[in-house]
């Protein structure tokens, strides 16, 4: 479960707006400019889109949840997240994913500065929105609490050293 912050908010960014596989009819002679086309062993045509995500299958209960999750945010919401995602740098995105699924892993005062520096509506809409998926809203309840716990104790510890006015999440 240690997968990076940026990674799942990149996997949801990718299934809030999808690829699917393109149909091809076996029988036809016409192949689509954009799929490239490998024989197999037994010469069976195998077709590979390009842009196709290779994480999930189309039509999956999960991708399903998360597309449908994703009609509920406006483009300029999801944007909104997007850029908020390319804020923190991968080392501190990961150690504020693990902070919030375990009680053992704490975070730095470099990372604090990046969650601050980023903004409370920042960290937390990519909390609310990574735990409102499939694979991680079982843990909603537990992990979003500890979020905000997580932004005040950064607010407590470095606030007041990065010169940008931060409040207490409630």
């Amino acid at each position: 479960m240690a997968k990076s912050f940026f990674m799942v908010m990149l996997v949801f960014i990718v299934m809030a707006c999808p690829i699917f596989s393109q149909e091809i009819d076996p029988y036809s002679q016409k192949v689509p400019e954009d799929v490239a086309i490998s024989p197999t062993s037994d010469f069976d045509i195998y077709v590979e889109s390009p842009d196709e995500a290779p994480f999930e299958e189309a039509g999956s209960p999960a991708m399903e949840y998360d597309m449908e999750l994703a009609h509920h945010y406006s483009h300029k919401h999801l944007d909104f997240l997007q850029a908020c995602a390319e804020k923190p740098s991968v080392k501190c995105g990961d150690e504020v994913f693990k902070n919030m699924l375990d009680e053992t892993t704490s975070i730095t005062d470099e990372c604090c500065r990046d969650i601050l520096k980023m903004g409370k509506d920042c960290h937390l809409g990519l909390v609310k929105i990574i735990f409102a998926t499939y694979e991680y809203k079982n843990i909603a309840s537990k992990c979003i609490p500890k979020s905000k716990q997580t932004w005040n104790d950064c607010v407590r510890r470095v606030g007041s050293k990065i010169g940008v006015p931060v409040s207490l999440e409630q």
